[in-house]
């Protein structure tokens, strides 16, 4: 990869777009309800929630690492007592939740241009994955995107399937 910089500002604009995309593709009234056939997955709009959650509480603070910003992860968070406490797990503000999606994925967009060429294979301990690169942060960053874009899109398309 020539510029990992420049690949991963447009996967990472991209796969926020198609995720964003993938969750239009459901009717709003189906969005806070778990699919007929798997009762006991999450709806379309815990996903949206687990991906604010873990971008903003795990990739974000990673990708800071790199620049010299300690880390600590809160092992007292619980997503499943947070999304039942949170207001708009009731269905009340879906747009608000992608809105903070959206602003967490620009700050990683924009931290990208900060780093040295070094910076992306350079291993460095982080709390979530132990020692892993720059590269392998962002490529994970990706990986859990591709899975919720999926997840959210096989919703869609198949929710009236028997």
């Amino acid at each position: 990869m020539e510029n990992p910089a420049n690949w991963f500002h447009m996967q990472l604009t991209s796969s926020a777009e198609a995720f964003v995309w993938a969750l239009d593709q459901m009717p709003e009234e189906r969005r806070w309800t778990a699919p007929p056939r798997h009762p006991d997955e999450w709806p379309a709009a815990r996903h949206v929630f687990h991906l604010l959650s873990y971008e903003r509480r795990l990739a974000l603070p990673s990708m800071r690492i790199w620049l010299g910003e300690i880390f600590e992860r809160d092992e007292t968070y619980q997503e499943d007592i947070a999304w039942e406490d949170a207001e708009w797990a009731k269905g009340q503000n879906l747009p608000a939740m992608l809105a903070d999606f959206r602003q967490v994925r620009d700050e990683q967009i924009a931290l990208l241009a900060i780093y040295d060429e070094a910076s992306w294979q350079r291993v460095l301990p982080t709390p979530a994955w132990g020692e892993v690169t720059l590269l392998w942060v962002l490529t994970k960053t990706l990986q859990h995107t591709f899975e919720h874009t999926h997840d959210v899109l096989h919703m869609g398309l198949f929710w009236d399937f028997r």
